[in-house]
Formats: C-alpha cells, sequence, structure tokens
C-alpha cells in the first residue's frame, strides 16, 4: 500500500501560509458571532446590533436587532440568504436587501429586512437551539444533544 504525504503547501487553496499582518483591525465584544457569503461580512456585535460590512473598507452597517442574542449565523448559498439562530427563533437576511442590482451601492439602514420564521421552534420548554447548518435547501439544527431536519 503507497500512502503519500501531502504538505500543507501543496494544498493551500487559500494561501494561508502567505498570511503575515491583519490588513484590517476592528474591536468587537467577546462572543461576537459572524458569517461571510463572500462579499458581505455579517456580524451581531453585542445582543442589540447587527452589522453588515462590505469591501473595500469594510466598513460598518449597522442595524438594530431586537431578537436576542445570535448563536449562530450561516451562509445558505443555495437559498441566497444568511440564516440567524437564536434560543428559540429562526431568521434570514437576504444580501439583495445589502445592495441595490443595478448600481452596487449600499441601500440605506431603513430598507434592511428581516424575516422570521415563527413556525420553527424547539420541541419544548427545556430545551433551545444552539447551532445550525445548511446541505443544499436543507436546514439542521441542532440543539439538547440532538439534530433537527427541516426540508
Amino acid at each position: 500500500m503507497n500512502t503519500k504525504t501531502v504538505h500543507e503547501d501543496e494544498n493551500d487553496i487559500l494561501h494561508l501560509n502567505e498570511f503575515t499582518v491583519p490588513i484590517n483591525v476592528s474591536h468587537v465584544k467577546p462572543g461576537t458571532t459572524l458569517c461571510s457569503n463572500g462579499q458581505i461580512l455579517l456580524i451581531q456585535d453585542g445582543s442589540t446590533t447587527i452589522e453588515f460590512r462590505l469591501p473595500p473598507k469594510f466598513l460598518p452597517k449597522k442595524i438594530p436587532w431586537r431578537s436576542g442574542l445570535i448563536r449562530d449565523i450561516i451562509w445558505c448559498e443555495d437559498l441566497g440568504v444568511f440564516l440567524l439562530l437564536t434560543k428559540d427563533s429562526l431568521h434570514s437576511i437576504s444580501p439583495q436587501a445589502l445592495l441595490t442590482s443595478e448600481t452596487g451601492v449600499n441601500k440605506p439602514q431603513t430598507e434592511f429586512s428581516v424575516s422570521t420564521y415563527n413556525k420553527i421552534k424547539p420541541f419544548n420548554g427545556d430545551t433551545s437551539f444552539w447551532r445550525c447548518t445548511c446541505a443544499g435547501t436543507t436546514l439542521y439544527i441542532i440543539y439538547s444533544g440532538l439534530i433537527f431536519c427541516f426540508i
């Protein structure tokens, strides 16, 4: 049986070995949750604000958040939305709400909208959501040692 040793340089498709110093440093609160779709960086900075950061300067664009601490944020490629999971609710934000398709410029904050999915709840009062992910258009939620699948 032949085995091949692969060196980290050979598989470094992100060129991580070339990173030396950060190009930008931002201060956030401990426990901050973040996610990116490759163009937009979405951050919950504390329990009352969501920030969107857009290239090239990644200056924060803040919107109020009143649905509690976000435990997980994921980008669902097949649905084209960010999914935000709190301890007992699921929300989504479309990046189309952040950019106009004609110009690619930022929209005013008043045009941001968050969708809430009231039918997706923990199965009893003793449990709460913890993390989530998507595979295609299937949503998986983990809590209390259980994985639930929503299609």
